[in-house]
């Protein structure tokens, strides 16, 4: 049986890298072990195609609604279109589908885009350009004034490339997982519009 596969149905309009594809899948209940691995086998295959960035996995936050969001990262869209029309990307779709139930979500982001997906928004299109470099403007600011200062204090014996790739991985990770979903979810009204 010929399964569809929105990935490759619809493609994105824009061109310009990093490219962030996210999955919502919702699986069977009692399949939640077979679909772990399923996730460990696609992930290692995944990461084997030329300008990978990493995959993230959040899982579900409760036993009543068993929905995956998968979330893979290349460097441009060639790369990702490489894996996306891949016979070993296409296997790993066919080996899902009886672990799963109901429509497969997809969105594609470019950019900035990644860190302006909120769940509460599925049906949203991506917000303006500039709404999302004003947003992301207004969150690192207060960053850059207060992190680096805070850290080189306890950074002194390390070479001054070290201390900036340590400031910038705290920078990333601060604005990745707590900065930008709270900046999302205050600015959401301004951000977001529905798609109707």
């Amino acid at each position: 049986m010929q399964h569809h596969d929105p990935l490759i149905a619809n493609p994105p309009e824009k061109t310009e890298g990093p490219f962030t594809t996210v999955v919502r899948r919702t699986i069977k209940t009692g399949k939640e072990q077979a679909f772990e691995e399923w996730l460990s086998g696609i992930m290692n295959d995944a990461m084997r195609f030329e300008g990978h960035l990493g995959v993230g996995i959040i899982r579900p936050s409760s036993k009543a609604r068993l929905e995956y969001l998968i979330v893979f990262r290349f460097d441009t869209y060639e790369h990702l279109i490489a894996w996306e029309t891949s016979e070993v990307r296409r296997n790993w779709v066919q080996r899902v589908q009886p672990l799963i139930t109901g429509e497969t979500s997809v969105q594609r982001m470019t950019g900035l885009e990644y860190w302006f997906t909120v769940p509460e928004h599925p049906g949203s299109v991506p917000p303006p350009r500039h709404k999302m470099a004003f947003v992301t403007w207004l969150a690192l600011f207060p960053l850059v004034l207060v992190i680096p200062p805070l850290i080189l204090r306890f950074l002194g014996a390390i070479p001054s490339w070290g201390q900036v790739m340590i400031v910038a991985a705290v920078m990333v990770l601060l604005m990745t997982y707590v900065v930008m979903p709270q900046m999302t979810r205050l600015f959401s009204g301004w951000l977001y519009r529905r798609l109707d």
